[in-house]
C-alpha cells in the first residue's frame, strides 16, 4: 500500500442532484487512471475485474453520507474489497505517505509478509493488521485467494531482488534502468520494493523513482 494521488476534478456523474450511483463509467475510468489499474490496498493489477471501494464504509451507522463523495472512492480488487469490513478504519492513503509509515517486507525464509507501523507512539492496529491478513491469511493460514496473492507477490519480489542484485554487483546504466523500470508507478507491490531499496542502502540511487504520488513542494 502506498500513497494515492486522486484527480482534482470530480467525475460529473457524482455531481448531479440526488446522485444514486458511485460506479458510473466516468467514475470507473477516473479511478482506473488515478490508480494505474492497481488495487490501492494490495497494489495488484485489477485487470477488468475491479470494484469501486469506499475508504470509509458506506454502510448505515458508519459513513453513509460519503457514499457518493469522490474523495472517498478508490479502486480495489474484489479480493481486498470483500475482506475489508465496514468497521475497519484504514489510514487515509491520499494524505499520508503510507510507504514511509508502514514497513512492508516479504520474508522468503519463513514464507510470510511482515507489516509494521513505524510511527513512534502510534499503533495503527487496523491498517497494519488488515494488510497483514490480506497477504498472510486469517490467523496466518492462507486460503486459496490469499495464497494466490502471496505467490504473485513472491514472484514479483524475487524478480526485483534479482535485478537489484545485478545492479549492486555491476552498477551499469543498463542494470540501473532495469531497476528503474520495475519501480514505475504502474508496477505492482511498490511498497515492498520501496523498503527493499532502503534496506539495501540504495535510497540515494533510486530516490527519484521511489517517491510516488508525493505532493509538489
Amino acid at each position: 500500500m502506498i500513497r494515492v494521488s486522486k484527480s482534482v476534478d470530480v467525475p460529473p456523474s457524482l455531481l448531479v442532484a440526488d446522485c444514486s450511483s458511485y460506479s458510473g463509467s466516468d467514475v470507473e475510468e477516473a479511478l482506473v487512471n488515478d490508480h494505474h489499474k492497481k488495487c490501492y490496498l494490495c497494489e495488484q493489477k485489477t485487470g477488468k475485474d475491479f470494484q469501486t471501494e469506499h475508504h470509509k464504509a458506506k454502510a448505515e451507522g458508519y459513513s453513509p453520507h460519503l457514499k457518493y463523495i469522490w474523495s472517498n472512492l478508490f479502486l480495489s480488487c474484489p479480493y481486498c474489497n470483500s475482506r475489508k469490513h465496514k468497521s475497519y478504519v484504514i489510514l487515509d492513503p491520499v494524505n499520508n505517505n503510507i510507504e514511509d509509515i508502514i514497513y512492508h517486507q516479504l520474508d522468503l525464509t519463513n514464507k510470510t509478509v511482515v507489516i509494521q507501523d513505524l510511527r513512534e507512539g502510534t499503533n495503527d492496529d487496523c491498517t497494519v493488521w488488515f494488510l497483514g491478513r490480506l497477504f498472510n491469511g486469517k490467523n496466518n493460514l492462507r486460503d486459496t485467494k490469499a495464497d494466490i496473492l502471496y505467490r504473485d507477490l513472491q514472484r514479483e519480489i524475487v524478480f526485483f531482488l534479482g535485478i537489484l542484485l545485478e545492479y549492486k554487483t555491476t552498477p551499469t546504466p543498463e542494470n540501473k534502468q532495469k531497476v528503474n523500470d520495475s519501480l514505475l508507478i504502474t508496477k505492482e507491490f511498490l511498497a515492498f520494493k520501496y523498503w527493499i531499496v532502503k534496506d539495501n542502502n540504495l535510497y540515494n540511487d533510486f530516490q527519484e523513482h521511489i517517491t510516488w504520488n508525493r505532493p509538489m513542494v
